[in-house]
């Protein structure tokens, strides 16, 4: 079967891609033809620019002054930054990536089965507000399917399009699943209509995968902690380094090390992870790395609406003490993965016979 994969493959995010990576090798591994179709997703590429026009465009229809002036004065530390970060996973993408030419408004006919997702597909925080695309609702061969595959979103997005149309949404698929149990509670709510749960990509595939990733020659030897803030808390962007300084103060020769700068290479961001003792985030998909890796990790909720990603993973894995509000002093974190792996086995599964079974 010839495959066509849309999500956000192109942000400078380690999950993004991770995650595109890893249901792109399961579903090789599965015996398909699998391609990731080169969606140009128009408020993705504009984030990611040194400068952008339309991006600032869209915080003054939003009447969000705030915004536009804090992307103003970040302005000459992004050009930097993206210019790293741009090469860095510019990079992965056309090593790893099986890419169909680039595409905007047409997308590719010649797929059997379209699967959509996961990542934030339908977080208006994410992709600008509603994405067609990602919902589903683009011109295809009457003889192919659509799936999606754990599909997220911030809780909000999904009141916000509301019950008429999310189900409108929902009729674009021959199959769906979410990532997240609340918001498929949520959907439940609103719709009426019960969807299954499903894990993040980057648990599919055998933990194997990952191992020709891991740089040790460089990370096992050096004793330092990670922060990766996927978002801000208002007011302190130092939150996390401020948290991490707790623990590094008690102990000598211990580094903090911020991925957050998207200057580390893909590899780096699992490898620094492995080695780390202790990781601490406000990302998912460092979360899940950290479980993956066997890293105690604190996983910050913010009340943002977005916690909900990494809370109900780490409920669904047993792994609730990792769960911190924004108020938390870190203590000892004793985490018995073996555990932890044992449900998460049960949990894959569930997720593998969702893709099997087209």
């Amino acid at each position: 079967m010839k495959i066509g994969i849309i999500t956000v493959h192109r942000a400078y995010n380690y999950g993004s891609v991770l995650q595109c990576y890893a249901l792109q090798e399961y579903l090789k591994n599965l015996g398909h033809d699998v391609w990731v179709i080169d969606y140009r997703q128009k408020w993705t590429d504009a984030v990611y620019k040194p400068f952008s026009l339309y991006y600032v465009w869209q915080f003054i229809k939003r009447r969000d002054i705030h915004a536009v002036i804090g992307y103003w004065r970040a302005r000459r530390e992004r050009k930097y930054n993206l210019g790293i970060a741009n090469k860095i996973f510019s990079s992965f993408c056309s090593d790893k990536l099986h890419l169909t030419a680039s595409c905007r408004n047409k997308i590719p006919q010649d797929f059997d089965l379209y699967v959509i997702g996961s990542d934030q597909l339908w977080s208006y925080q994410c992709v600008g507000g509603e994405d067609k695309v990602y919902q589903g609702q683009f011109k295809h061969s009457r003889f192919s399917k659509v799936i999606g595959y754990a599909i997220s979103s911030s809780t909000d997005s999904l009141y916000k399009m509301g019950s008429d149309r999310l189900k409108q949404i929902l009729a674009n698929f021959d199959k769906i699943s979410l990532r997240e149990k609340n918001n498929s509670e949520i959907v439940e709510q609103l719709t009426g209509i019960t969807l299954p749960v499903t894990i993040d990509p980057t648990l599919l595939p055998d933990e194997g995968i990952w191992n020709s990733m891991i740089n040790a020659d460089k990370w096992n030897k050096r004793n330092y902690i990670v922060i990766y803030q996927a978002r801000s808390v208002a007011g302190n962007p130092t939150y996390l380094y401020d948290k991490a300084s707790i623990v590094a103060l008690e102990e000598d020769d211990i580094e903090i090390i911020d991925l957050s700068s998207m200057t580390y290479s893909v590899d780096d961001f699992i490898s620094a992870i492995k080695y780390a003792k202790y990781v601490f985030t406000t990302s998912f998909h460092a979360v899940v790395f950290s479980m993956l890796m066997e890293t105690p990790c604190y996983a910050v909720c913010l009340g943002d609406g977005l916690d909900v990603r990494y809370v109900d993973f780490l409920k669904n894995v047993g792994l609730e003490k990792e769960i911190v509000d924004i108020d938390f002093i870190p203590t000892s974190l004793d985490v018995d993965f073996t555990i932890v792996k044992k449900k998460l086995e049960i949990y894959r599964k569930r997720s593998q016979n969702f893709l099997e079974i087209f």
